[in-house]
């Protein structure tokens, strides 16, 4: 059974942003309570950088748990191959590997959402989200405009300073993350980053999605 069968009636709605496209396509899967069922019972790996300089912590584990699949899967193929004849880019990975962001916050003072936004940073070229948690139309993506580069980059590692003060960064838009949208933004153009508004994934729940990751031709990843 193909548990990534995607819902081929959904239709694809693009706004134009900034002089760039956003592609929205709702209910993007035909079942998607299979996919989150198949996650919850294939559990993730903590996920580690591995630029992190030796001298800082990471704090996965600590302030936060940041799991993540790297699942190699024959099914997930039709999901890349659609989403790069959207966007026009190639695929950054194997076409047939399963990315997932699963994310939960403790309740610490290192977590303070209300004064800093969660690491704004960029990719290589467009990146597809598509949220499964039920319910939930605030914490989605921001896009930001960096303000000012000040102290704001020295430190800018994904595990150990993944909060940026909010006086670095303006917010151009949030998209919101209702369950089962795809969404497909130029992440090599915008900074980026995880909207956290609230505490609702500061208890037992975890901020749960599908990523994929593209690049034009011609444009090389590091290593």
């Amino acid at each position: 059974m193909d548990i990534f069968e995607l819902n081929t009636n959904s239709s694809v709605v693009i706004e134009e942003f900034m002089g760039s496209k956003i592609y929205y396509i709702d209910n993007f899967f035909k079942k998607p309570d299979n996919i989150v069922n198949f996650l919850d019972k294939n559990p993730g790996k903590l996920h580690h950088p591995n630029n992190i300089p030796p001298h800082f912590k990471d704090r996965n584990s600590t302030d936060f748990l940041d799991v993540r699949h790297a699942l190699h899967l024959s099914d997930v193929s039709k999901i890349c191959k659609h989403l790069s004849d959207l966007c026009g880019q190639v695929p950054v990975y194997n076409t047939k590997m399963l990315i997932t962001n699963i994310t939960r916050f403790f309740k610490t003072s290192f977590n303070d959402y209300k004064n800093n936004y969660w690491w704004p940073h960029k990719d290589f070229g467009y990146t597809a989200i598509i949220y499964l948690n039920k319910g939930d139309t605030t914490n989605g993506t921001n896009l930001y405009k960096l303000e000012s580069d000040d102290e704001t980059l020295k430190y800018h590692y994904e595990h150990s300073h993944p909060w940026r003060s909010k006086k670095y960064f303006s917010v151009l838009k949030t998209i919101e993350p209702k369950y089962n949208r795809c969404i497909l933004f130029d992440g090599g153009r915008f900074f980026h980053g995880m909207n956290i508004e609230n505490e609702r994934y500061f208890e037992n729940e975890f901020r749960k999605n599908m990523a994929f990751f593209f690049r034009a031709n011609g444009v090389l990843c590091p290593d």
